[in-house]
């Protein structure tokens, strides 16, 4: 059997069950043998094998959703795989769609192209067919809790090259701007770096506008250009409700900065220099010397968004260097040596 193809693309993440026949709903699928009745294992078929009276003690589950005292038939979803809804045990893995995994696991997304239902709501003996039988939910995607050292490489986060972070396995790789708190409590932001990331799964995405997302390792806040569906292992959501305070920062500083950006892209054009000001920029993140040149007309306006910028310690420039103003292109720039 093969298992389904994990992706990145839903908010929730599931296997579907290889062995469901049809699409109706709900759906059962009996497989292990009874709890507690006259055999206490399954055959290479899944049928169930007679007791000798000699076995242990029944199977007991972590997940509440999972009563049957004995183990699913683990010939039919290769149990312990990631995109198994089953351990390596044959118990039913716990979902994490609404609720977090334990703290020595990770929350692993799968995604099944088929339209079959394939998301296991639980498993329970039934004793119409005397047998443990699992309950098949309408969804096609699902999140459940994997052991984390059978998640991405280890050596993911570590990783500051390139191709090194490829060729690892891992998924993604940026040179990120993280924003932080500092120890009076002041919004900065720290110099680039390069980071390398891992989704669970082979697709990822999300809606292509910009988001917060926090490093769980260190509460540092990162404006993506994503807003992940679900985001990277080792970050949250800036959305979360335990969220760091960093995430405060990067909203506001972030859309500051955007402001400046779109000022920077619809400033009025110039016809020679001498519609061009030279205006202070020490707190614009794309200035490389302290000033930039706009149009004279606008001047004013742009002023005020840098005051915004300094006034709420969002400053990400440079210090004020000597620097003339031309216009090049019917655009007011900055040229620094005149």
């Amino acid at each position: 059997m093969s298992l389904p193809r994990f992706a990145y693309l839903s908010a929730h993440v599931l296997l579907c069950a290889a062995l469901a026949q049809a699409c109706t709903y709900p759906k059962v699928l009996g497989d292990a043998p009874p709890d507690g009745e006259s055999s206490s294992g399954t055959d290479s078929t899944g049928a169930p094998t007679p007791s000798t009276g000699d076995e242990p003690p029944g199977l007991v589950c972590d997940n509440p959703n999972y009563t049957c005292e004995t183990p699913w038939n683990c010939d039919s979803v290769e149990c312990g795989a990631p995109g198994s809804p089953f351990d390596a045990d044959g118990c039913l893995r716990k979902t994490c769609t609404d609720s977090p995994c334990d703290a020595d696991e990770i929350c692993y997304s799968v995604e099944q192209a088929s339209e079959c239902s394939v998301e296991i709501s639980g498993c329970t003996y039934d004793p119409q067919t005397d047998v443990c039988a699992c309950e098949y939910t309408d969804a096609c995607t699902t999140r459940h809790c994997i052991p984390a050292d059978e998640g991405p490489p280890v050596e993911c986060p570590q990783i500051t090259d390139e191709t090194a972070c490829l060729a690892a396995g891992c998924s993604e790789f940026h040179t990120l701007t993280y924003w932080r708190l500092d120890e009076n409590n002041q919004c900065v932001i720290d110099d680039e770096a390069p980071t390398c990331l891992w989704f669970p799964g082979d697709a990822w995405g999300g809606a292509e506008s910009p988001a917060p997302f926090y490093e769980k390792a260190t509460g540092r806040v990162v404006y993506f250009g994503t807003d992940w569906l679900v985001p990277p292992h080792g970050w949250g959501d800036c959305d979360d409700p335990d969220a760091p305070p960093a995430c405060e920062c990067v909203g506001m500083c972030s859309d500051l900065q955007a402001q400046a950006d779109l000022f920077r892209e619809q400033d009025k054009p110039c016809n020679d220099d001498s519609d061009c000001a030279n205006a202070e920029a020490i707190c614009y993140y794309r200035d490389t010397c302290g000033s930039l040149g706009v149009h004279k007309d606008n001047l004013d306006a742009w002023n005020a968004l840098h005051a915004q910028l300094d006034a709420s310690n969002c400053c990400d420039g440079a210090a004020l260097c000597a620097a003339g103003v031309i216009c090049e292109n019917n655009r007011c720039v900055a040229k620094f040596g005149l």
